[in-house]
């Protein structure tokens, strides 16, 4: 149904030809923002496969799939073409229903916390790529305390997921950077973790994320994912071979 691993086309490849009756979602392996797309794809079961693009040697025609070149983008059966993660995966819940990701009396404030995650989402790119220039324990301190709100989110909704009995769209959509963030560990060289009591339901949350089978089916460890930032750092990265 999808190709996760296939060749990230460069500049020079030729555009591969549309596959009838199927989206297309152009990606590329590491990036957390197609990593939601592919989890919704995958839990949805709809027909697509999947494009991978060099980010840093893009090819000519994917300027006009997006202007700005950027992944990912979401090609339906239609020739509609849709960007912005979030865009894509209210577009994809709308158009495929089963199963719903969002539960009518949590939507708005789902999108509240969605919202907010935005701030953590910034901490961790800026780390990433080396524009925050804190102690790591500062970096740390901050992130914890705004986790804290969605560790009482939880609490207050008594569930498992922030979808109820199943993720739902928040879920989904914060995953990736759960599954990446101990690459700053790694990219550090120091060590952090969830506090345990601190934090008892996200950690249970974590767990049961974690053994989902579409999540399991798009998984990518924090370990390859450090490895790639540092090659991308170096200039030296080749995203088909970390």
């Amino acid at each position: 149904m999808n190709s996760f691993s296939s060749p990230h086309q460069a500049n020079g490849s030729k555009k591969p030809e549309a596959i009838k009756n199927q989206g297309r979602l152009y990606s590329m392996k590491y990036c957390p923002f197609a990593h939601r797309i592919r989890l919704i794809l995958a839990l949805k079961q709809i027909p697509h496969d999947i494009v991978n693009i060099n980010l840093r040697n893009k090819p000519d025609w994917y300027f006009q799939v997006h202007p700005e070149g950027k992944v990912p983008a979401y090609v339906d059966t239609d020739d509609t073409v849709v960007t912005d993660s979030v865009e894509i995966a209210n577009y994809l819940d709308r158009k495929y229903p089963a199963p719903p990701l969002y539960n009518d009396e949590t939507k708005s404030r789902d999108l509240e916390l969605l919202d907010h995650f935005s701030k953590i989402i910034e901490t961790f790119s800026n780390c990433i790529h080396n524009k925050d220039k804190r102690q790591f324990e500062e970096i740390i301190v901050e992130a914890m305390d705004n986790l804290q709100e969605f560790e009482q989110e939880l609490g207050i909704r008594k569930t498992l997921f922030f979808g109820g009995n199943n993720p739902g769209m928040l879920d989904i959509l914060m995953w990736p950077w759960f599954e990446r963030a101990k690459a700053l560990t790694i990219l550090y060289k120091q060590r952090a973790s969830l506090d345990k009591e601190r934090f008892p339901n996200l950690i249970d949350w974590l767990d049961e994320m974690r053994s989902q089978w579409f999540v399991e089916e798009h998984k990518c460890s924090y370990e390859k994912f450090a490895k790639f930032i540092e090659a991308s750092k170096a200039g030296n990265v080749d995203y088909d071979n970390i």
